[in-house]
């Protein structure tokens, strides 16, 4: 007897052949694939939920989400797997690689007389232009942390050299640590200049030019610093004094009082912290702080205030290019941002009701709605990790350009459609159907890549 569904008959024949399941070799390259599609999408296409490529003027983005999303421009590009783990920057200057957290690159290729490269294994070695170590068995590096020239001799011996002054007659301060950073001696081998000595946490000093002097005896608990016009000691956490022509600044049962009183400008800052604080005196300082009731704050160039903290705030800051105001209410549930471009008079302005809408107007005239909004704070790289998932994370989305395009989106992506001066592109069922309609016509769009056409042009 026969049996359906591929049972063979007493011959040993199938008469009824099961179709072949996907090998597990397939499937592995499927994501690549997918890659790849994406790569080959023609601009302005979109294709299912996952793959699309639009272009606006010079820019480009390609999507597969959520492996990739690549962003390219005039000047740069960049590109992003799996965000925020794999990263590729390219711009006039750098060339940049992440692969979080263990590769970091950094390329500098123009000018020519600045070509570089740096690279970092974490945490096991560090190459580039005048650097190998590996870590811990040796090597050495050239501005590493801010060291000039650092040599590592096994686990136990680092030599560090500092590098100031002019190239003809350098100032080298060299240190050797020996169990770093527990003994540590060194000079910069001139009479009267710098030397270090140290037996870590038992004592320390450290000698400079001028007469400068510091030291520790059992860090953290005893610290002094002393040069021919000032001194400071600290007894930690008790009491701590530090005297200068500048400035005299005194702190008691650290850090719940301190007094800084700067002679120059008169100012006399007191905090009792973080219930209390006033400073008064100067022309550009002025505080006034009862915490958790109220605080104003003045320093310079920007202005705090808050009420019954943390449920009102707000923030001006001024800078050389523009003027930026913040308010809070409730954080992170509502924060409204204002900002003046002062070179051309341009205002930018953002709102976002977490998690119900989010509403902003950029300095270039364009606009963009979205409701409910997935991140309380929308920071340049939160924006950009979650640009990729953007039309399925919202009811309702759209974006305006001063050219007048204009996309949208709507129900998490079961309708999406982009318009431009001589185009109109609509999907639904996140592209699985839709339309086109452009110079050439109206073409209607079946199963993503499917591609009819339906009229002529008029």
């Amino acid at each position: 007897m026969n049996h359906p569904g591929g049972a063979r008959n007493p011959a040993g024949v199938a008469r009824y052949p099961l179709p072949r399941t996907p090998s597990p070799r397939t499937l592995r390259l499927l994501p690549f694939l997918v890659l790849l599609a994406a790569c080959a999408a023609p601009r302005g296409e979109r294709y299912g939920p996952f793959v699309d490529r639009t272009t606006e003027g010079k820019d480009t983005v390609t999507q597969v989400r959520p492996f990739y999303y690549k962003r390219v421009d005039e000047r740069s590009k960049s590109v992003n797997v799996l965000a925020p783990l794999v990263r590729y920057r390219h711009d006039d200057v750098f060339r940049r690689i992440q692969v979080f957290p263990f590769v970091y690159y950094t390329a500098r290729h123009t000018p020519a007389a600045e070509k570089s490269w740096f690279l970092i294994l974490f945490p096991l070695a560090v190459f580039g232009t005048g650097d190998f170590l590996v870590l811990p068995f040796g090597g050495y590096s050239n501005s590493l942390l801010g060291i000039d020239h650092m040599l590592l001799v096994t686990p136990f011996y680092l030599r560090t050299r500092f590098v100031r002054g002019p190239p003809a007659d350098p100032d080298v301060f060299t240190v050797h640590h020996v169990l770093w950073p527990l003994v540590a001696w060194g000079s910069d081998g001139k009479e009267d200049g710098r030397s270090t000595l140290r037996f870590a946490p038992f004592w320390g000093i450290k000698k400079g030019r001028g007469g400068f002097r510091k030291g520790f005896v059992l860090w953290p608990f005893y610290t002094w610093r002393k040069t021919p016009d000032s001194h400071a000691f600290f007894v930690f956490p008790f009491y701590g004094r530090d005297v200068s022509p500048v400035r005299s600044h005194t702190t008691v049962m650290f850090p719940f009082y301190t007094r800084t009183r700067h002679f120059a400008s008169g100012l006399v800052d007191t905090s009792v912290y973080p219930f209390y604080r006033r400073a008064k005196g100067s022309a550009y300082v002025d505080v006034r702080r009862y915490w958790p009731f109220y605080q104003y704050a003045r320093d310079q160039n920007q202005v705090t205030t808050f009420v019954a903290w943390p449920i009102w705030r707000r923030q001006y800051v001024e800078s050389e290019r523009e003027f930026r105001r913040w308010t809070w209410v409730a954080p992170p549930f509502y924060r409204k941002t204002t900002a003046f471009r002062k070179a051309d008079g341009a205002t930018m302005r953002k709102t976002v009701v977490w998690p119900i809408g989010r509403w902003e107007r950029t300095f270039d005239g364009g606009r963009e709605v979205a409701f409910p909004v997935l991140w309380p704070y929308d920071s340049p790289s939160l924006r950009e990790y979650g640009e990729p998932w953007r039309p399925f994370v919202s009811v309702w989305r759209r974006r305006t350009w001063p050219s007048g395009h204009r996309e949208t989106s709507a129900l998490f992506g079961l309708y999406m459609s982009r318009r431009t001066e001589d185009a109109r592109k609509v999907r639904l069922l996140w592209g699985f159907t839709g339309w086109d309609r452009t110079a050439d016509g109206t073409h209607l769009r079946l199963f993503w890549a499917l591609r009819l056409r339906i009229s002529e042009s008029s």
